[in-house]
């Protein structure tokens, strides 16, 4: 569990507000009623405890050690007095506590007789000597320092005997891991984190875990909130793990984020006249290793807590407090793929048909009904509940008969919102003769409580309902039970009554949500159940649905236990993931080739729409790896330039594009690495810089180049080593990213027709192949090899000047695919290239001068990111510009001022957006990777 707080503090002299947050640790297993109770009980009580503390004026860190150290006295929780026993039944615990004021950090693990970890780690934290102390010396530290400490036993539960009792001769017991936390913004603006913990149930002697650790279990961040919370946590759902997150930050607003089942959390402010107690439930219903489906509005997988095989939940992708709130036209749109979806599962699994339910919050569930034959008949459970307040699930058990009375004012409650008046319109779209319960009820044969109708649907009340307002939604034709597989009109109208009737039940009984049920094995009529969720005064608790393997004659919203073979659930979501109705195939139409026809084109032609997307995409997540992942700071930079990075001179790549800007000549950027270079010196110590912008080149376009393209660049500080790794990481999580988003939508679009996504989906494979990166070839190398020899028509490099072949050597677009084929067709960096071959800027690698420290990666037809060291010294600047003749060298002296000024080592690599594309949809022509072309003798709107 990880504890965030932003490193911003608020500087005031005033007392302002305060805000806390703890937590109980999460966890994947449900404990019973009794124990919920008493986790929310014990929280509670730590919260008021700090309540009082911070109405007194206590500063953060004094209320966080305070918090922690009364959960670590409670028994219920995995920290101190409750710890989890390791291997040999010993507890060893561990604390850590990060003071936002001060800006300081003290840890402490594996002690095994101090009483109240989080107290030595404050100890540290104040008075040092050190940052982190562990074992037999922190606990003898504790005995110094006059903290309290206790026998081993001390920390020993029965829950926690019994635990590790299960856990001899197996992993770590599921479920039996878990932390305690507090996260505190107090009226002085200053913010404070601690966490405690006895590890995980089994585990090994002598391991430290992370909860301790600043960076792992405790952040201190100047991210947004929300984005911190999810990037903290991201890693660990990806790799399937249970985790949440606590943050605040230094406004006071707090997040909550878990991928586990269950996480009690506590939170309280100034405002507020006392804290408030409840067992978070997982706001990641979905883990991306699980996902079957997403778009724009939903994201749809397995279940990680099945209650039958296949169990699939659609979770809405927006903060939805209520299904039902959602525009009409939101909400039919997310039905019909819910439609779609379910002939997905039904193919998959070979069953019959699949139950919706849902609580009208923001998740659905779709149960795949094992165990049915072709041809229906009914199947009811025995089982009879009654609920007067939402007991924390909804299911389509009957209840026992209502009274006649209760119905009626219920009734009349509904009609009142409804509008309902008698006459009653008992029309019926079918034959007379029909028997069938609901068919007799329209026609008003049998006695009813009648709620709404229209022309084409009728709602009423059951007397066998399991909660108030429990109500039937039936249209006036008798249509098959199997509502998700009902054709498409009659099922889009039967929704949009839903959707009105149960906006008619919110408003009726006050409440904001509404449950919904399609299941259809007790009367074999296309009938909706609808059921007000009457929330309770307390949340109610949770509770495990049991696993069936076939359908009981009932379903239900709660989950199951958890999955015991995540390996194979992945792997089933992967294969149903590819069964999912694929994009229809798509090729690029060439228009830019008909400038007049273009603009146009791109608003209608699927292609473009999907080459939006991706650029999209790729955008998104070069800022999140950058910015995220690794702190670079992105740069505005223009568009305009007096030193092109690629001058005229020896080993220039490009022709420069001159430009009159208000009477002065100047250029538009080839590129703008000069640029990232000077910001990577206005700030220490940022690690590094980046943007994503145009570029623009002077020669004649053709299927390799373009006049205006699209770069991604960034500047590190470090070596040459330090950024092949990070290009090759970007690269990799570029192409990881597309495939877990888009998938489908490539293979349907490559260029080529094949559909083959093997230079993707290989790729880790490949680089783990290579020892973590991509294989590397000096240029000499290269030209050594057998397949690189020219032949009389096979010309594979050539030199920089025809006139003079020491001026250096280049490779041609044939020696580059040879290249790519010797390596299997995978990529390739071809390093250390001629010096003269390259622009002057790159870094030397030999005291000769000849070499350039620099590498171009290969990828697909050629090359795709260009990456070089840059000269350290100005002297090595004005050296180069001579040894490569750069004509009007005064344009760079700045560039060699600002080494004077900031001598830094430095790497930097640019990728040509268009070339990369075209080589994921296995293009040959980066001209129609652009949305709005800028091609020399052509001229595009807009």
């Amino acid at each position: 569990m990880a504890s965030i707080i932003s490193s911003t503090t608020l500087t005031t002299t005033t007392k302002a507000q305060w805000h806390f947050v703890l937590h109980g640790g999460c966890s994947e297993t449900c404990a019973d009623a009794d124990r919920q109770r008493e986790t929310i009980e014990n929280l509670q009580a730590v919260a008021e405890s700090v309540t009082r503390a911070l109405n007194q004026g206590a500063t953060a860190k004094e209320a966080v050690v305070l918090a922690v150290a009364g959960l670590e006295d409670c028994p219920t929780f995995n920290a101190g007095h409750g710890a989890a026993l390791n291997e040999n039944g010993i507890h060893q615990l561990e604390a850590g506590l990060v003071d936002g004021a001060s800006k300081t950090y003290g840890a402490v693990g594996l002690l095994e007789t101090t009483k109240n970890p989080i107290r030595l780690a404050n100890e540290l934290l104040e008075h040092g000597p050190h940052t982190i102390m562990v074992g037999t010396a922190a606990d003898d530290m504790a005995k110094k320092l006059g903290l309290e400490t206790v026998p081993n036993s001390y920390f020993s539960t029965a829950f926690r005997k019994g635990l590790w009792e299960r856990s001899k001769g197996n992993k770590i017991v599921s479920g039996a891991n878990g932390t305690v936390g507090a996260v505190v913004l107090d009226s002085y603006g200053q913010l404070a984190a601690g966490g405690s913990t006895g590890g995980g149930t089994g585990k090994m002697d002598g391991r430290l875990g992370d909860t301790a650790i600043l960076g792992a279990g405790l952040y201190a961040d100047d991210r947004t909130l929300r984005d911190a919370a999810r990037q903290a946590l991201l890693p660990v759902s990806q790799a399937g793990a249970s985790c949440a997150v606590l943050a605040i930050d230094a406004n006071g607003e707090s997040i909550v984020e878990s991928n586990a089942r269950h996480f009690p959390v506590a939170w309280g402010s100034s405002s507020s006249p006392s804290p408030k107690s409840v067992i978070h439930p997982t706001t990641i219903p979905v883990l991306q290793t699980h996902e079957i489906y997403h778009d724009d509005q939903l994201v749809i997988g397995h279940s990680r807590y099945p209650s039958t095989r296949g169990h699939t939940l659609a979770a809405f992708k927006t903060d939805v407090k209520s299904l039902f709130a959602l525009t009409l036209d939101e909400f039919l749109r997310a039905m019909n793929t819910l439609r779609t979806i379910n002939s997905a599962l039904r193919k998959f699994y070979h069953v019959e048909r699949c139950a919706l339910i849902t609580e009208g919050k923001d998740v659905l569930s779709i149960w795949p009904l094992h165990g049915l034959g072709r041809d229906w008949k009914p199947i009811m459970s025995d089982v009879k509940e009654y609920h007067k307040t939402f007991p924390g699930y909804v299911s389509s058990h009957d209840g026992p008969m209502m009274a006649s009375e209760q119905l009626d004012d219920i009734c009349s409650k509904i009609r009142s919102v409804s509008g309902l008046s008698e006459p009653l319109n008992y029309r019926f779209d079918g034959p007379d003769d029909d028997k069938n319960l609901f068919a007799r009820i329209i026609r008003g044969e049998l006695p009813q409580y009648r709620v709404w109708e229209d022309e084409e649907h009728v709602a009423f009340l059951t007397p066998f309902a399991n909660a108030d307002g429990f109500t039937v939604l039936v249209p006036r034709v008798h249509l098959s039970s199997d509502i998700l597989s009902l054709e498409e009109q009659s099922y889009t109208k039967l929704m949009a009554a839903a959707h009105g009737m149960a906006g008619m039940l919110m408003k009726a009984f006050d409440t904001q949500q509404c449950g919904m049920i399609f299941e259809g094995f007790e009367i074999d009529y296309a009938h909706v159940k609808l059921i007000p969720i009457h929330s309770p005064a307390d949340a109610p608790l949770d509770a495990v649905a049991s696993f069936h393997e076939t359908y009981q004659g009932y379903v239900s919203s709660l989950q199951g236990p958890i999955c015991q073979n995540c390996p194979e659930l992945v792997r089933t979501s992967q294969a149903l993931r590819r069964n999912i109705r694929p994009p229809e195939s798509v090729t690029p139409p060439r228009s830019w080739s008909n400038p007049d026809r273009h603009l146009l084109t791109v608003l209608q032609d699927p292609w473009y729409k999907r080459l939006f997307t991706i650029q999209d995409t790729l955008f998104h997540t070069s800022t999140d790896f950058f910015h995220k992942s690794h702190g670079y700071q992105y740069c505005l930079v223009p568009s305009t330039t007096d030193a092109v990075s690629s001058p005229m001179g020896l080993g220039s790549d490009s022709l420069p594009v001159s430009v009159s800007l208000l009477g002065q000549p100047t250029y538009l950027a080839d590129s703008m690495q000069f640029a990232l270079e000077y910001f990577l010196r206005i700030r220490d110590p940022v690690p590094g810089v980046y943007y994503v912008s145009t570029s623009f080149r002077g020669e004649d376009h053709d299927a390799r180049h373009v006049n205006q393209f699209h770069h991604v660049e960034c500047e590190l500080r470090g070596s040459f080593a330090q950024g092949i790794k990070i290009a090759e990481g970007y690269i990799l999580n570029l192409v990881a990213r597309l495939l877990r988003d888009y998938e489908a939508i490539i293979q349907a679009s490559t260029a080529d027709g094949t559909g083959r996504l093997d230079h993707l989906t290989s790729l880790h494979d490949y680089a783990k192949s290579h020892g973590g990166g991509f294989p590397q070839i000096t240029f000499d190398d290269a030209l050594s090899l057998p397949t690189m020899q020219d032949g009389k028509d096979a010309i594979t490099w050539r030199p920089v000047s025809e006139s003079d072949l020491s001026k250096g050597r280049t490779l041609t677009p044939l020696g580059e695919k040879r290249l790519l084929e010797h390596f299997g067709g995978g990529p390739v960096w071809l390093t250390e290239m001629d010096h003269l071959s390259v622009p002057f800027y790159q870094a030397y690698t030999d005291p000769g001068h000849t070499k350039a420290r620099c590498a171009d990666l290969l990828l697909g037809k050629g090359e795709v990111l260009g990456l070089g060291e840059r000269h350290v010294s100005a002297g090595e600047v004005w050296d180069a510009l001579d040894l490569h003749r750069v004509p009007d060298k005064e344009k760079y002296r700045w560039y060699a001022g600002i080494r004077e000024s900031k001598p830094l080592q430095t790497v930097g690599w640019g990728m040509g957006i268009e070339r990369f594309l075209a080589w994921v949809f296995r293009h040959d022509d980066i001209r129609d990777m652009l949305i709005v072309p800028r091609l020399k003798g052509m001229s595009f709107a807009p």
